[in-house]
């Protein structure tokens, strides 16, 4: 089936495969684990075919960035297809924070596109009045926000993420990555790819990153006294899922990936335990459920009961555990600790 909704990602959907009978044991082992995979964990073929094409773009750009890097642009432009898919094979793109975020771009279009499609007048926006608001600090950070998610839209309005939008660390992987498949396929020599490599590490941004922009903009609100109850619904009517989870991390003050986990990543407890774990009131915990308990996977009705009967010790004994060093608590997880 051809996504036609998804243009650039029409050439990732489902290619023509062998049989599992043709392909033998080096198929099998594949099939097993899907075939066993629970439907709810598995991706939909538009989720599948948004993180390809936001994959092949970012390896693209990679390689972009490392070929003219090298002296005199000594490599010859490079199908990002290919080069993706003989990386992909390898394993090399197979990485946690890589892929963590890929699926997250791609439930944040879903959830805006949701969103979008009610029907009705509404006001404007959240994102745009801030952009307007009397606070100068307020309107540049939203200001910004709006720069780059602009930056991060193809021709066709679907996400891309950039380099800067990984950590350092996984930033480098990937570039070094790319050199080595474009040395793979003798673009130029291999110490000049890795130097041009390194070079492309090394101007890593992390503060050019979409997060970061939605960081500063909490920053300023947070320093205009405004993340309170009003804000986060307001975030919530919106469908600003990345505001939101910034919002909730701050106000609880644990990790946004660990306020997104709870909204959406299957972390045990759900919306019900981050809004307790953000001091928020029934009202608008009722609201963020409602409006995100569908898409999360999760009864509405549950979710709320579960809100109105958590205790005290059950929502310090969680902010104890995510505000532990990130070593500290995968470690203690290792050791078999039950979470908090």
């Amino acid at each position: 089936m051809v996504p036609v909704e998804w243009p650039l990602a029409a050439l990732a959907a489902d290619p023509p495969v062998e049989s599992a009978r043709m392909r033998g044991s080096l198929r099998l082992a594949s099939v097993r684990r899907d075939f066993f995979l629970d439907p709810a964990h598995r991706l939909t073929e538009q989720e599948r075919a948004l993180m390809t094409a936001m994959l092949h773009d970012l390896v693209g750009s990679v390689a972009a960035e490392v070929a003219a890097a090298l002296p005199g642009n000594a490599a010859a432009p490079v199908d990002a297809g290919p080069l993706a898919s003989r990386l992909s094979a390898s394993g090399l793109l197979d990485r946690e924070e890589l892929v963590s975020l890929l699926l997250r771009r791609a439930d944040e279009h879903r959830i805006a596109n949701a969103f979008a499609g009610r029907a009705g007048s509404r006001k404007l926006p959240l994102l745009p009045r801030l952009v307007g608001d009397g606070d100068a600090s307020v309107a540049a950070a939203a200001m910004a926000v709006v720069v780059a998610r602009g930056r991060r839209r193809d021709a066709f309005g679907q996400p891309r993420i950039e380099l800067n939008d990984l950590p350092a660390a996984e930033a480098h992987n990937l570039a070094f990555s790319v050199a080595a498949a474009l040395a793979a396929a003798e673009a130029a020599d291999w110490s000049s790819l890795a130097e041009a490599a390194s070079g492309v590490g090394a101007a890593h941004a992390a503060a050019d990153s979409l997060d970061s922009a939605v960081g500063g903009l909490v920053n300023s609100l947070l320093q205009a006294g405004r993340i309170d109850d009003a804000m986060v619904e307001a975030a919530a009517e919106d469908g600003e899922a990345a505001l939101l989870a910034e919002l909730l991390a701050r106000r609880a003050t644990i990790s946004p990936d660990t306020a997104w986990g709870y909204m959406f990543g299957g972390h045990d407890g759900g919306i019900a335990l981050l809004g307790s774990m953000a001091a928020l009131g029934r009202p608008v915990a009722a609201r963020l459920i409602a409006e995100f308990g569908a898409l999360s996977g999760v009864s509405v009705e549950e979710e709320i009961a579960r809100f109105d009967s958590l205790g005290d010790a059950e929502i310090k004994s969680a902010l104890e555990w995510w505000r532990l060093p990130p070593q500290f608590r995968d470690a203690s997880a290792a050791l078999g600790a039950v979470r908090g």
